[in-house]
């Protein structure tokens, strides 16, 4: 989408997925899957491992996950979802965990067990809010985000010392975190900063950059779409 604008690429991956150290609790979890009235997914690589763990072990559980409450954060999340078969309940009015957590005000939830497959660097705010409302919430890490080995990192630093970038684009707090670890804040300030959603908006400004792009909508279009249009007003 952006080299169909003209604009030129520099890809530098900062995020790779990986298994969790071990799948003990998370296999113990799948045989008792019906103890849980509902499951809260708020990323989609928690779905894809969390599904391909019970295809592996138990497929049969595929089917227990079906009858209970799936709720997402997400448009993209919803549709992987529902691509492996599931209904998932209305998305928030945002895309957060906070606004799935507010979804819940006014609903009666208290003692209902609520399962919340996750990476290991998710946000709390989601269970401690089911929590404050009486709900019983298992936090499951079905995955872990560490930064990879970059072939291409000193020529990414480089571009940025001679300042040949402009836009610095960031799909994910972790992303945030991983590239300022390799490059240092000075470097970063001096690029527009442009996010995909609220929370990872929040994780750049705690580490003291100035965003001015939010996608409205958290899909790639809109970001793309918020970019270009706060550029054509520079």
């Amino acid at each position: 989408m952006f080299e169909a604008r003209g604009a030129s690429i520099v890809c530098l991956p900062t995020i790779e997925i990986a298994d969790p150290d071990s799948w003990t609790e998370c296999d113990a979890i799948i045989w008792k899957l019906t103890e849980y009235d509902s499951v809260c997914f708020t990323s989609r690589n928690a779905v894809e491992k969390f599904i391909q763990r019970i295809r592996l072990i138990r497929p049969q559980a595929v089917n227990i996950l079906a009858t209970r409450n799936v709720y997402a954060v997400g448009e993209k999340t919803k549709s992987l979802l529902e691509t492996n078969g599931f209904s998932v309940q209305p998305l928030p009015q945002k895309h957060s965990a906070e606004s799935l957590a507010h979804s819940f005000y006014g609903q009666d939830i208290s003692g209902k067990h609520f399962l919340f497959p996750k990476g290991n660097l998710a946000s709390d705010v989601l269970p401690k809010e089911l929590r404050s409302l009486g709900a019983c919430v298992e936090e499951l890490v079905t995955y872990k985000t560490v930064i990879p080995e970059l072939e291409n990192l000193e020529r990414v630093r480089a571009l940025l010392t001679d300042k040949k970038i402009d836009v610095l684009t960031f799909f994910s707090p972790s992303s945030v975190r991983n590239f300022l670890e390799l490059m240092g804040l000075e470097l970063v300030q001096q690029c527009v900063i442009a996010v995909i959603g609220p929370t990872t908006a929040e994780a750049a400004r705690e580490a003291g950059l100035e965003v001015p792009v939010v996608a409205k909508q958290q899909t790639t279009e809109s970001l793309v779409q918020g970019i270009f249009e706060y550029i054509d007003k520079m």
